[in-house]
Formats: C-alpha cells, sequence, structure tokens
C-alpha cells in the first residue's frame, strides 16, 4: 500500500507535492477506510477534486511513469527517457525526481528517484526494520549493512543496470536473489496503469474470464446490485465477417485459428441484448465491475480517472461504498468532478480527499481538506456547500457569459 507520494517537476507539477495516506481525520468513519498493519495506519481511498487542467490526472500518470521506468526498462543505453518536465517557467528544470514511501509485508520501504531525459542522477532504497536502514544508494553502488550481496554479485548488476534504468531494473536482469529486492519488484507489480473514461477493458475481461482468471458469479453480483435489469451474461464465439476474412488473405494472415468473441447481457431471464446495443453507463458499469472485483479479491492499487464518468451519482456512491466496506489491503485513488458526492458526509472522511488547483505560473497545487482549519470548515459545515462557495478553492474561475459577437 501508497503511505505517501511526492513527485517534482512533472508535466503540470512544478514544485513538488505529495498524495498522502497517512491518517488525519479523527473522524468514526475509520473501520473500513484504514489499513492497520499494527504498525501503520493506512488509508485506503483517495479522492481527488479540481477544475480541469489543474493537474489531477498528472497525479495519476506521475505514478504510471514511476511504475513503467521499474518495470519496463529502456533497452538501449541512447534511448531518451520520455519525460515530460514543467514548461510554464523560464528557466526549465533538467531533472524529475519521485518519491515513494509504501507498505509491503507489512515492512515500510522508501524508494527514491531523480532522472532527467538522458539518465538517472540519484537513486536510493531505505526500509524499516524497524529503524531506518540502507538499502542500496546508486552512488558507488553502495549496499546497507544488512543487505547481504557479495562483491561478484554487485559487480553484475552494475553492468546489467544502464544508466538510464533504475537498479530495480537491472536487478530483474541478473541471476541475484536478494529478499528485500523481491519484495519491492513485487510491490511495483500490484499497482495497475490508470484507468481513463476513454479506456477500453473488453479485451481484457474476455481474456481474463476465458482463462477463469476472473470470478463470474462476482461479476454478476455487482452488476445485479447495481439495478442494470441484468440477469446474466455470456461470452460467445462467432464467424469473423468476410470483410476481415478477405483483409486478412490480403496480408498473408490465416484466419482459422482467429475466433470473434462477444459479449451479450440477458434481460429479462430470455433477451439478449449485445455488449455495443447496451447503454454507455451500462457498458463502463460492467468494465467498473472487473475492476472492483481485482480491488476486493486481489492486493492491489488502482488509479481511476473521473470516475464518475457516465454513472448516476447514487451509482457512484454504491462503487465507493462497496470497495470501502469490502476491499482487505487494496487502495483506490480516483479523481472526480463529482460535488454531489461530497453530500456524503457520514461516510466520507476529510484526510481521503484532495484538491488540486492551479497557481499563478498554472503549475499544479496539491493540498487536503483536513489542511483547513475550524474556522473553514467547522464540524458541522457542509463540505458541498462550502466546495460549491469557492472557500476551498479548486474551482474553474469562470468569466462573463455574454460575448460580443
Amino acid at each position: 500500500m501508497i503511505i505517501n507520494f511526492s513527485v517534482k517537476n512533472f508535466r503540470s507539477i512544478d514544485d513538488e507535492i505529495t498524495l498522502s495516506f497517512e491518517t488525519v481525520d479523527k473522524s468514526e468513519n475509520d473501520k473500513y477506510y484504514i489499513y492497520n498493519s499494527g504498525k501503520e495506519k493506512i488509508l485506503k481511498t483517495a479522492i481527488i477534486y479540481g477544475s480541469n487542467a489543474s493537474g489531477k490526472t498528472n497525479i495519476l500518470k506521475a505514478l504510471e511513469f514511476l511504475v513503467k521506468f521499474i518495470r519496463n526498462p529502456l533497452e538501449r543505453k541512447d534511448q531518451l527517457i520520455e519525460l515530460e518536465p514543467f514548461l510554464f517557467t523560464d528557466e526549465i528544470k533538467k531533472s524529475t525526481s519521485f518519491e515513494l514511501d509504501f507498505l509491503m509485508n507489512n515492512i515500510k520501504y522508501s524508494y527514491i528517484l531523480e532522472v532527467s531525459k538522458e539518465k538517472v542522477l540519484a537513486e536510493q532504497l531505505y526500509f524499516y526494520n524497524p529503524r531506518k536502514a540502507l538499502i542500496f544508494d546508486r552512488n558507488n553502488y553502495n549496499f546497507g549493512s544488512k543487505i547481504k550481496i557479495n562483491k561478484s554479485a554487485k559487480e553484475s548488476l552494475k553492468n546489467n543496470t544502464l544508466h538510464n534504468n533504475s537498479i530495480l531494473s537491472g536487478y530483474m536482469k541478473t541471476n541475484i536473489d536478494i529478499e528485500e529486492l523481491e519484495n519491492v519488484i513485487a510491490w511495483f507489480k500490484k499497482v495497475l496503469p490508470p484507468i481513463f473514461p476513454t479506456t477500453d477493458l473488453v479485451g481484457f475481461v474476455v481474456e481474463q474470464l476465458e482463462k477463469k482468471d476472473l470470478n463470474k458469479k462476482m461479476i454478476l453480483n455487482i452488476l445485479q446490485n447495481a439495478d442494470f435489469g441484468i440477469d446474466n451474461f455470456e461470452i460467445e464465439e462467432s464467424e469473423l465477417e468476410e470483410e476481415f476474412k478477405e483483409f486478412l488473405k490480403r496480408i498473408n494472415k490465416k484466419h482459422n485459428d482467429l475466433k470473434k468473441l462477444e459479449i451479450f447481457f440477458t434481460h429479462l431471464k430470455r433477451y439478449k441484448l449485445e455488449y455495443n446495443d447496451e447503454s454507455t453507463g451500462t457498458q463502463r458499469y460492467y468494465q467498473l465491475s472487473i475492476i472492483l472485483t481485482l480491488l476486493l479479491k486481489e492486493s492491489l492499487i488502482i488509479p481511476i480517472d473521473e470516475l464518475e464518468a457516465s454513472l448516476h451519482p447514487d451509482l457512484l456512491k454504491h462503487f465507493l461504498l462497496s470497495f470501502i466496506v469490502n476491499a482487505k489491503d487494496s487502495q483506490l485513488i480516483f479523481t472526480t468532478h463529482s460535488r454531489e458526492l461530497l453530500l456524503e458526509k457520514d461516510i466520507l472522511r476529510q484526510d481521503i480527499i484532495w484538491f488540486t488547483e492551479k497557481s499563478k505560473n498554472s503549475s499544479t497545487e496539491l493540498f487536503s481538506l483536513s489542511d483547513f482549519d475550524t474556522k473553514t470548515l467547522r464540524k458541522e459545515s457542509s463540505m458541498y456547500n462550502i466546495y460549491k462557495s469557492g472557500k476551498l478553492g479548486a474551482i474553474p474561475n469562470l468569466k462573463d457569459y455574454f460575448m460580443d459577437i
């Protein structure tokens, strides 16, 4: 689970911002929101509000960049790292930095990375067992006293780590076994890429159901609880269209082994509708039901951009509550414009709600609802009304709607 995630000089982010899952609010709503390892109490959810172009999505993309940098390293030393630094400044900074505190197997780790387009400039990894101790520092490939690694293994790791790769990526190319690094790499595999409103998960769903990796009964239960009137869904195999067969022939591809898989939903016990004939909201929630299934059955971290897209406000609330009440050790990070969700004072904690706002130079500022004092936000206050009035910021500064045409 993520404890803290900090990023500096990435896309719309200029100065360092930090998204924290540490508890601040002493609300009674902690039973379902908090993962308690005995050493750390960590929130399972972060909700990010903000106007369009304020940088909400870039926080999710920053986490995605870091995970991909470790899991999918560049293969050649002459390849550039695909960084997009903050551009609205006279002096563009040459490096981007990340800092990530996370929990794996009830042990806290801290990972620090600084990169330019050409190479890794700094990299350190620490763990707390029980006190903070060094695992490695990229400078001179220095390893902590608690890490068992001999001289030849260290040399092998150094030779397998390109200057535009992380040490963790280099480690995955070696036959060395270090428990602490294995734990860290296993953790990075738990973070899924962000899901955007345009993300199409249908192919993934069909594949996973075919492999029996997803629980169809659980997905169906989620859909039925959402009142779509769906009794069942099936994946059926059908023939490829003749036009597509002809296309495959023209590019010298065989179509005999290819099959077309389609999803059909059953309504009122006997009427079948093809996936594309269902409403946009049904399609969206069907895909989200897969995400919810993964969050409840696995230990994952899933970022979702604009979770409310195509969903009724009650359905958004239902999805969030289904996760909060039933998830054991997964985390859900999502952005939203749904102010109506802020009316749910009885189910929301202040420290899970975050806001992004554009500063004077159009860079992203990030702050939590729990940062506000009681003068702005009293216990009996309506979060919805205060946010709508602009007292919390993070809303668009709109001009007059009369235009000189």
